[in-house]
């Protein structure tokens, strides 16, 4: 299917193999997995987030594998082929997509975890919402709230042309990152702000009574980390832990949220971003040597990498033309702190 569908696989010097595993589901098995009888203890649904694919979570995959766990990641439908795929898609599609996941996960292992970023987060609180045999989520930049997406807008000219030309689309542009779309179409967005609004009205009707750990930036460009935190806030089950990355110091009275500063002079790093969360700085696309043309490389001392959209990277770009200031922005694509947050996320499930 994505063979078919991805429009990117015969162009010059392009490696079509490698575009399509990344793109793939996949099956982490562990060497030395931890045993509950004749079953692996522990399963781990890995779900990405809206425009992603599973390699979004390789990473954070790859390491609970190495502590015994059976990992497995899925692929939502309208992902992984083209941005088009996603304009007529419906979230109760996706809905049917995890179930499928965890009915299967559930037949191998004795207790099972869902790990979701951005959407994939969402989508996770939906069905632990329902499914009382989901032991724990984990929570990546989790989408409880989408923000206004004002990175999708570059100027009054681009809204016009796009107003009076192309209604299905937010933003077009050319796709250069072949583990993500950059094109933004109204019906996914539509999608998952109908997904939070259900999730409000089914957390109306009953408490979330597993286990959750969440990770996210305070800064977060993509998500409202207030409406994040709130929702962490309001959990009952005391075994939750919230990890929050925050570019000030803060204490909260909650002694679940343990607070980690980003500022990084050295690493000319402000604060973290929406993509950085679940990305190893080791990452072969997004990390310090990442493949990925806009990865933060920092091998320059030409940026300062936080949270920051299309709209203040363009802003600052014209800052640094008119040499009103040393350095430009551009969004960091990868989590410096990414050991500490996946070992807490080890010890979370083995907790």
């Amino acid at each position: 299917m994505i063979q078919d569908r991805r429009m990117d696989l015969h162009h010059p010097g392009v490696d079509a193999a490698r575009i399509i595993e990344t793109n793939s589901p996949y099956e982490l098995l562990p060497q030395q997995p931890m045993m509950a009888g004749k079953r692996i203890k522990y399963g781990v649904l890995l779900i990405h987030g809206l425009l992603d694919c599973p390699f979004s979570l390789r990473d954070t995959g790859n390491y609970l594998q190495s502590k015994g766990m059976l990992c497995r990641s899925i692929l939502l439908p309208g992902h992984g082929t083209n941005p088009a795929d996603l304009l007529n898609i419906s979230y109760h599609t996706w809905i049917q997509a995890v179930r499928y996941g965890i009915e299967t996960l559930k037949q191998e292992v004795e207790q099972i975890y869902l790990v979701g970023y951005s959407t994939g987060a969402t989508l996770s609180v939906y069905h632990a919402l329902q499914d009382s045999q989901i032991n724990g989520i984990v929570l990546l930049a989790p989408a409880i709230r989408i923000k206004a997406p004002v990175n999708i807008i570059a100027g009054w000219q681009y809204l016009m042309r796009w107003l009076s030309e192309n209604r299905q689309w937010m933003y077009r542009q050319e796709e250069v990152d072949y583990t993500k779309y950059l094109s933004i179409g109204f019906n996914p967005v539509n999608q998952v702000a109908q997904l939070t609004d259900v999730i409000k009205e089914l957390r109306e009707q009953h408490q979330l009574e597993c286990p959750v750990f969440m990770a996210l930036s305070r800064e977060d460009e993509t998500i409202s980390s207030d409406n994040a935190i709130d929702f962490f806030s309001s959990l009952p089950n005391q075994e939750s832990k919230l990890l929050l990355y925050t570019s000030f110091a803060h204490r909260y009275p909650d002694r679940r949220i343990i607070t980690r500063e980003t500022v990084n002079p050295e690493l000319q790093i402000k604060h973290f971003s929406h993509v950085s969360i679940p990305f190893a700085p080791d990452n072969p696309h997004y990390g310090k040597n990442g493949d990925y043309a806009f990865a933060s490389h920092m091998n320059t001392k030409d940026f300062i990498y936080g949270a920051y959209n299309h709209v203040e990277e363009r802003f600052f770009n014209l800052l640094y033309q008119l040499q009103l200031i040393k350095c430009r922005r551009r969004e960091l694509t990868f989590n410096p702190d990414f050991d500490f947050m996946a070992e807490n996320i080890n010890k979370f499930i083995q907790g």
